[in-house]
């Protein structure tokens, strides 16, 4: 369920014209009770593109399509085992 999670929200991403670093680094700004977000970038190229997501607003648009994919994959970490589990 994961990857198909991961797969969905990258095109929502792609539909803002953003990398998925920086529509999650945009998610997590959007939310209120995050009082900051550490990035993690290694080279310059992913630091300007990890600082560029600070710099965008969040819209309405973007919420409902996030939520949509949560609907769809409301846990996307838990992974079927066999007998239960």
């Amino acid at each position: 369920m994961a990857p198909a999670a991961v797969a969905s929200y990258a095109e929502i991403a792609r539909k803002y014209d953003m990398s998925p670093a920086e529509f999650a680094l945009l998610f997590c700004k959007s939310r209120p009770f995050v009082p900051s977000t550490i990035i993690g970038a290694t080279t310059m190229e992913q630091l300007r593109e990890n600082v560029e997501a600070f710099n965008k607003e969040w819209t309405a648009e973007m919420e409902a399509d996030v939520e949509e994919v949560a609907k769809k994959f409301p846990e996307p970490w838990r992974t079927p085992q066999r007998g239960g589990g």
